[in-house]
């Protein structure tokens, strides 16, 4: 729709009743939140050891809701939980044999950035995005001395592993003014262990990260450029994100931009601000 056809349809605000979504960058809180990712090598036949570390987790999710004081539909844009700390591992997998490695630069991260999860429903303020693909990113430093094998070390690239469908649950509250979503993500990948160029194993990853992320509420949907009042300047601003696909103008959250979007642009816009 261009922008004329725009204009000519301020002429239907108040004869409108769809309600605007409202996308919300969340910050994720490093003092609530957390990765558990524990890494197990298999070595087959010679055997395996298991070990498991924590670090804090910050970083952003981008979300959206029908109205976000009294949700009843939820999509997810985008997210990045990055890992504030190092991991440490260490492992005994085979008779005298020994291992250890260090994660750095991790993070967990939505796979696919762009698409729109969603929406889905959101009950009594939970709600579940069924298969989201997730990539677990990283460097793994890995040094070991297997038993009549041998000894050496050997670099894992985590981005290079497949991204994984998992399931995104969530909770989302309201205080104040402030907007509060509690994630959890499971996931699960593996990588060859080749040593001498020969495929010893597996190295398998599991992991469960929680994340608390908060974002303040506008006070106003339709106010785009956050002066506080509404004029020109945000059916301007709807125009340019509207005509550039922005998620910030997909105001019925269905990835879609069409009349739909307009109506309810309209419709908050004549609602007009606290």
């Amino acid at each position: 729709m261009n922008a004329v056809c725009v204009m000519c349809a301020m002429g239907m605000i108040g004869l409108v009743g769809s309600a605007a979504g409202q996308q919300l960058d969340f910050a994720i809180d490093p003092a609530q939140s957390s990765l558990d990712l524990s890494i197990e090598i298999d070595l087959g036949s010679l055997g395996g050891d298991t070990d498991s570390d924590t670090t804090a987790l910050s970083g952003f999710i981008d979300a959206s809701f029908d109205d976000v004081e009294a949700a009843s539909q939820a999509s997810l844009h985008d997210f990045q939980a990055m890992m504030d700390s190092d991991l440490e591992y260490s492992w005994v997998p085979a008779f005298l044999s020994t291992a250890d490695a260090t994660l750095t630069g991790g993070l967990v991260e939505y796979a696919a950035p762009g698409i729109i999860q969603g929406p889905v429903a959101v009950v009594a303020g939970a709600f579940e995005f069924p298969a989201v693909p997730v990539q677990l990113a990283g460097t793994l430093s890995v040094n070991y001395d297997i038993f009549f094998v041998g000894s050496g070390s050997q670099v894992v690239d985590l981005s290079t592993l497949k991204p994984g469908d998992t399931a995104i649950g969530g909770t989302l509250s309201v205080d104040g003014g402030v907007a509060t979503i509690t994630n959890t993500i499971e996931f699960t990948g593996s990588q060859p262990l080749v040593v001498d160029g020969s495929e010893l194993g597996q190295v398998i990853f599991n992991g469960l990260a929680t994340m608390v992320a908060v974002a303040d509420i506008p006070s106003c949907a339709a106010d785009l450029n956050g002066d506080g009042s509404l004029n020109f300047l945000d059916v301007s601003a709807f125009l340019a994100a509207f005509g550039n696909q922005d998620p910030v103008a997909d105001f019925t959250m269905d990835g879609q931009y069409n009349f739909l979007d307009v109506s309810a642009f309209l419709a908050a816009f004549g609602n007009g601000c606290p």
